[in-house]
């Protein structure tokens, strides 16, 4: 068989990587939940993950990546928890739904919303960024490469625009992590979306956010355990 779906999910996965999800299901504890051997071991190999990731998306905090089940959950919670009422946001025509709905939901609750057009080539009509902005406008949501023609979005020329208008810009690396290069310190990234299970090379159910410093989302879902207990 010739698999030709890597897009949507990679196949084969690497033996490496079997052998991971394996070899973690049987002597992996559950992290920050106890003191034994076990538990400290998923800890460290989280905390190992959290700093090779760091590395691969160009960001000094390893702290500060998250994860998540997947690219559509960390886009969700970016969006619902950046963005709101009076707010005007910037998005592309590329987009996957995993950012158009979140933003249509916002632009219901009261939200602004322009979306940036692409030429006959499926390329983002940059020229039309500066005439978007608005008083208003909070932040630049958009993907960096498109599932449907494989047109890659100049993320730098963005970022680059966003710092100068001091918005906040988002990017969506479903398609692109792992594959060509992403550093949000040069490319002026606030939060990278990514999923785990495509040229990651992952297993399928893992993905993941990476925060500059000093953004701090509001918390998505609440429960599990903490030092406070009611």
């Amino acid at each position: 068989m010739i698999y030709l779906d890597s897009a949507a999910t990679s196949f084969h996965k690497p033996q490496e990587v079997a052998e991971a999800v394996y070899d973690a299901i049987l002597h992996m504890g559950n992290s920050g939940r106890s003191g034994h051997e076990i538990s400290l071991t998923s800890s460290r190999v989280i905390f190992g993950t959290r700093k090779k990731l760091a590395v691969l998306f160009g960001m000094d905090d390893p702290a500060r990546v998250v994860f998540t089940a997947n690219s559509t959950q960390s886009l969700n919670i970016a969006i619902s928890g950046l963005f709101g009422k009076g707010d005007h946001v910037i998005t592309t025509a590329m987009e996957h739904n995993s950012v158009l709905r979140p933003l249509y939901r916002k632009e219901a609750e009261g939200m602004e919303l322009t979306i940036i057009p692409c030429d006959e080539k499926g390329t983002v009509r940059y020229d039309l960024l500066e005439q978007a902005v608005k008083p208003n406008t909070k932040g630049i949501v958009c993907t960096h490469g498109s599932n449907l023609t494989g047109n890659l979005v100049d993320i730098k020329r963005i970022g680059t625009f966003s710092r100068e208008k001091g918005i906040l810009f988002v990017v969506d690396a479903s398609q692109t992590a792992g594959v060509f290069p992403i550093h949000m310190e040069e490319m002026g990234i606030d939060v990278l979306c990514f999923t785990g299970h495509k040229s990651l090379l992952g297993p399928q159910g893992t993905g993941g956010m990476c925060l500059r410093k000093g953004l701090e989302i509001p918390s998505f879902c609440v429960g599990g355990s903490g030092v406070q207990s009611y």
